[in-house]
């Protein structure tokens, strides 16, 4: 059980994360490629994530993301609010000794993750590619549909806020979560008490976390407990990148038709950084792609360029 005491402060500090965070999200789907737990519900993405995985360079992030209580704070900066890239540039800049210190907690310790405990930057770098792979294949093609699930969870929650504040948001976390005021009892595989301390508690909504709520295991770390949205009968998963069933994402890649799609309505490169969840470059990347191709046309307005989908944009997707 975890046991997270609040005071007033607390209460007044605490937050909900506006959408699931890329990187805990690509963390948590090692758990279900490895791991027991929702091998049912998520036996289709399974069954499209794992042939592709078998030709990516994913390094030992097997080893370092184990199916137990324990994988180190430092993978998982995010706060739901950074896109991908951002989340890798601040795991890039971890203290060595910190980055030491995590990962000689983890059980039969591979030779990258020795590597890794030495702090090593091209290990480092090889750490962040292997999860900008993962999160390519196994991540990035579903985001819509994730999207989509935890912004339901997310309206939820807000009615619960807006009926009775913040203690009436803890009280609608059960099953997994129990609001005994002033604590919040979490069903958690080991025993440990958290004392926020007037820091306040961000909650981060999740797709890929399974069953049991997740926390930092640094208490001095800023607190955070990502926890599960509901998983509720089958999940309609998109065509696999290529498949007959979606032309488009074969022919531009899931990214780059998400972006020409989005353009049904005028957007910035930021707005469709933060709508997909990429970095500003790599929006302002496929956003060039497409205007060269004439899919798109972009006019700037005041501080922002403006990109919107043509007639040829419009046909492609028809």
């Amino acid at each position: 059980m975890l046991r997270i005491h609040f005071t007033g402060d607390d209460l007044a500090r605490t937050r909900l994360a506006p959408s699931a965070d890329p990187l805990w999200e690509t963390v948590f789907c090692l758990h279900r490629l490895y791991g027991r737990r929702g091998r049912t519900f998520f036996a289709d993405w399974l069954a499209q994530v794992t042939p592709r995985l078998s030709t990516e360079p994913i390094g030992g992030l097997r080893s370092l993301v184990p199916p137990s209580p324990y994988f180190p704070d430092f993978l998982t900066p995010g706060t739901g609010e950074e896109s991908l890239d951002e989340s890798l540039d601040t795991m890039l800049s971890t203290p060595g000794n910190r980055v030491r210190t995590e990962v000689s907690k983890l059980p039969g310790r591979t030779s990258w993750a020795r590597d890794l405990a030495r702090a090593d930057a091209p290990v480092m770098s090889e750490l962040a590619q292997a999860l900008r792979s993962l999160h390519r294949i196994a991540v990035a093609p579903y985001w819509s549909q994730v999207r989509n699930q935890v912004a339901a969870d997310h309206a939820r929650r807000l009615r619960a806020f807006h009926a009775g504040g913040v203690e009436e948001l803890l009280r609608s976390l059960r099953p997994s979560m129990r609001w005994l005021p002033p604590v919040l009892h979490v069903t958690y595989p080991v025993d440990r008490d958290l004392r926020l301390g007037g820091r306040g508690l961000l909650l981060i909504p999740s797709w890929f976390c399974w069953g049991t709520p997740v926390s930092l295991a640094d208490p001095d770390l800023p607190p955070v407990l990502v926890y599960p949205v509901e998983h509720r009968g089958a999940w309609v998963l998109p065509p696999g990148e290529g498949e007959s069933g979606d032309p488009v994402s074969g022919l531009l890649g899931p990214t780059r038709a998400a972006v020409l799609r989005a353009t049904r309505t005028a957007r910035s490169t930021s707005q469709l950084a933060r709508l997909l969840h990429i970095a500003p470059s790599s929006a302002s990347q496929h956003a060039s792609v497409l205007r060269a191709a004439g899919l798109i046309t972009s006019s700037r307005e005041e501080n922002s360029v403006m990109h919107t989908i043509t007639e040829l944009g419009e046909s492609l997707l028809s």
